[in-house]
């Protein structure tokens, strides 16, 4: 399935949206991950919190539109993001948080 985002209009609520992503982050009790993946990861903003967080793990966020990901990678530049969909995708062997 194609759609098309645009990160303008979802960072227009980004506060409200990102709200209840962090009120989770702080409730993960996960001292020291290896890998972490934020499936649907939007623009960024809570991958960067995620990111923050954990220095040392390896940190990928996970969108299937590619505006998304583009402002992602400007958001948080120091992390990997890739294509992929929610419904099919598979976490690799070793992902501590999803």
């Amino acid at each position: 399935m194609s759609s098309t985002w645009d990160p303008s209009q979802y960072e227009r609520f980004a506060e409200p949206r990102l709200r209840p992503g962090l009120e989770l982050l702080a409730r993960i009790p996960v001292e020291a991950p290896r890998r972490v993946v934020d499936l649907g990861c939007g623009t960024g903003n809570l991958t960067a919190a995620l990111a923050a967080r954990w220095p040392e793990a390896e940190v990928v966020g996970v969108d299937h539109s590619a505006e998304m990901l583009e402002r992602a990678g400007e958001v948080a530049p120091a992390v990997r993001f890739e294509e992929g969909d929610a419904e099919t995708y598979c976490p690799p062997p070793g992902t501590d948080i999803l």
